[in-house]
């Protein structure tokens, strides 16, 4: 708040005068740079809209959060150009679920770019997230999962973001009990290999620090202890060992969760007694890993949508995520998210449903074929079920 009491304006976003600085990301190998995160701030240090969290409180209530967001990502894009911040160097960049809305304007640059996801993103804005982020890497740029460790469901959700880099903050780990840290690490560590991702420790403010982030897994890391922001120095370090993207992932409109798990695993028929009997070990499994789970689902028919509630409600108490696709508005108010169907959409008469965690994965899909009689099947190999899920939560509403 200024001095007369009242929060400090925004103002037209072209009027800022922006001046993001720099923090080193270090391999914690040999100490060499790799690359800088880019951070957000405008005007002298004594100015009330100086740091990123008062730039960002005066945004959301002016509503110009996404304007924010791009022209920050542009000047950091510039001065590291200006700076001949190129390959083998990477430049990290933040970015706010709000901003991610609609056609994304991308800059035309030749740095190794890496767009900072946290995942209250994908929660907020499922559609506009993943398709955001399929367009990003069309462009060749990188994806970071940021801030893993302060909400156990980015580990439920991380599988579905295809992170290069997961991003361990330390800082946030300390508040954590030992049997969390360890299944925090663990998740982490076994995400890393299935994608080739990198693991990057944020945080490190001594040297014991690096220590611990070693001990996680972590081959780079970021914290004053390494580096504080500031402007890129001049001349640039030499470079580090370069991060190599991964590349690659599945396709949140691509084929029906039907058609990927039926391409290899026989369909088994019977009553719809018998079908639902079928599903119900996954969702009691999911209920049973917590808060490290997502459940999916899709309807075969809106009036299913009953037994639906009875079958998915008491799951938003236990798991990261819940959705339910093609239920009306059965679930408002629930804390279940939900989402439509278009007549055309090809998961129309097919039922789907994902659980997801880091230590679990499956995917029931079922069919009503003819007189009462009903077709399922149950994939349990993970980048089935992975790609099932894309293509469900892509389907979700954004919170309002």
């Amino acid at each position: 708040m200024d001095e007369a009491g009242g929060f400090a304006r925004l103002g037209p976003v072209g009027d800022l005068d922006l001046r993001p600085v720099f923090q080193p990301i270090v391999d914690l190998r040999d100490g060499g740079v790799v690359g800088y995160e880019a951070l957000m701030r405008s005007g002298p240090e004594d100015g009330e809209l100086h740091s990123a969290r008062a730039l960002l409180e005066a945004a959301r209530r002016e509503d110009s959060v996404a304007a924010l967001d791009h022209a920050a990502r542009d000047a950091a894009i510039a001065l590291a150009e200006e700076a001949g911040l190129g390959a083998p160097f990477c430049l990290f960049l933040n970015t706010d679920a709000t901003s991610l809305e609609g056609d994304v304007p991308l800059p035309d640059s030749s740095l190794t770019l890496l767009m900072d996801v946290r995942e209250e993103a994908l929660i907020e804005r499922p559609e506009a997230v993943l398709r955001a982020l399929t367009e990003l890497r069309k462009r060749g740029w990188g994806i970071a999962l940021d801030d893993v460790g302060a909400d156990s469901r980015s580990l439920a959700l991380a599988p579905v973001l295809y992170a290069d880099v997961i991003k361990l903050d330390l800082h946030l780990l300390d508040d954590r009990s030992p049997e969390d840290v360890a299944r925090i690490v663990m998740a982490v560590g076994a995400e890393a290999e299935r994608r080739h991702a990198v693991i990057l420790a944020e945080g490190i403010h001594s040297p014991e620090q690096v220590e611990v982030a070693r001990v996680c897994g972590a081959t780079l890391g970021q914290g004053y202890h390494l580096g504080p922001p500031g402007p890129l120095p001049d001349p640039l370090p030499e470079p580090g060992r370069p991060i190599r993207l991964a590349g690659g992932a599945g396709d949140p409109f691509g084929t029906t969760p039907w058609q990927r798990v039926t391409n290899w695993r026989r369909p088994l028929s019977g009553g719809r007694r018998l079908a639902a009997r079928a599903l119900e070990p996954l969702l009691i499994h999911a209920g049973d890993v917590g808060e490290t789970a997502m459940v999916l689902g899709c309807l075969v028919r809106e009036e299913d949508a009953e037994r639906a509630v009875r079958r998915f409600g008491w799951l938003q108490e236990r798991v990261a995520f819940v959705g339910v696709l093609n239920a009306g508005g059965a679930f408002d108010g629930t804390g279940v998210r939900s989402g439509g169907l278009a007549p055309d959409d090809p998961l129309r008469g097919t039922g789907a449903v994902v659980t997801l965690s880091p230590d679990f994965a499956a995917c029931y899909v079922a069919r009503e074929v003819h007189d009462g009689r009903w077709e399922w099947a149950i994939s349990h190999d993970r980048e089935t079920v992975v790609e099932c899920a894309l293509q469900l939560i892509a389907r979700m509403e954004p919170l309002s």
